[in-house]
């Protein structure tokens, strides 16, 4: 089965969900691409990155001009949507850094919350967040979808679950900084690697603040981290083509998930 895939890449108007939303409506109608299974946003393409704006750019799931929206984009492109993130209110609790998945008729099948909040020299997400509770698999037609977003590529726990659970496809949304790109990029090769899993990653691109800048560098990587398609810091659509079935086959080949141990145990002496 190849997986045709368009990851979206752009520069987010900081506090200005219309006017990403229209972005995002250009960059996808210039791509030219009008038949896909999957597309993927950003991390906070909507709002960019300001922690202490989170909570006033904070909607209901219920009244959100993003439900119409991902409906409209995947009847358009016949497409499931990873709507990348929005800043979601819960009822009796703190925000929350959440994704919807979206199906080719444009019903949310299932949301992720961010499971691990960014915390770096003093920018803490939980200050103004709650973390999700569990990570998510998504049942879709065309395989299995393994969700993270950003901060969380940093801990392998999640992926090998993921894993280990079948996912086909991992995905990262992530609002990376560019200072990090080189450990962005062989953290999610290295998810790729050790879990024979086709990966891919949104990122936003351009001006964080005045003072640093995100990442880009939205990639596709195979099951065993060689890139298929990579953009630098344009604001551009990424296509890819994904072959399933040539990873089913590695899997049989190189039988790693099999062969790793129930349990490991060390000694120390």
């Amino acid at each position: 089965m190849t997986v045709k895939v368009l990851v979206v890449q752009l520069e987010a108007i900081a506090g200005d969900i219309q006017g990403n939303i229209k972005k995002v409506k250009n960059l996808l109608s210039n791509s030219g691409c009008f038949n896909a299974d999957l597309i993927i946003l950003p991390e906070l393409w909507t709002i960019g990155w300001n922690c202490e704006k989170f909570n006033e750019s904070s909607e209901n799931i219920e009244s959100s001009v993003l439900i119409p929206f991902f409906k409209e984009l995947a009847i358009k492109y016949n497409s499931n949507i990873i709507g990348g993130t929005s800043i979601i209110r819960k009822p009796k609790e703190k925000d929350r850094n959440t994704s919807f998945i979206i199906d080719r008729q444009g019903r949310i099948i299932a949301t992720y919350d961010k499971y691990h909040l960014f915390s770096h020299r003093g920018e803490s997400e939980g200050t103004y967040l709650e973390s999700g509770t569990t990570g998510l698999i998504v049942n879709t037609d065309i395989g299995k979808l393994g969700i993270s977003i950003c901060y969380d590529i940093r801990f392998p726990e999640l992926f090998r679950l993921y894993a280990f659970h079948g996912s086909d496809i991992i995905i990262n949304m992530a609002a990376w900084p560019q200072s990090f790109i080189d450990e962005y990029i062989t953290l999610a090769k290295a998810r790729a690697i050790e879990n024979q899993t086709c990966f891919i990653s949104s990122c936003l691109t351009g001006k964080i603040n005045e003072t640093y800048n995100f990442s880009g560098h939205s990639l596709v990587l195979d099951y065993r981290g060689k890139i298929i398609s990579q953009l630098e810091y344009e604001e551009k659509v990424l296509y890819a083509e994904i072959d399933l079935d040539e990873m089913k086959q590695y899997r049989q080949q190189m039988p790693i998930l099999k062969d790793t141990k129930e349990q490991y145990k060390i000694m120390e002496k």
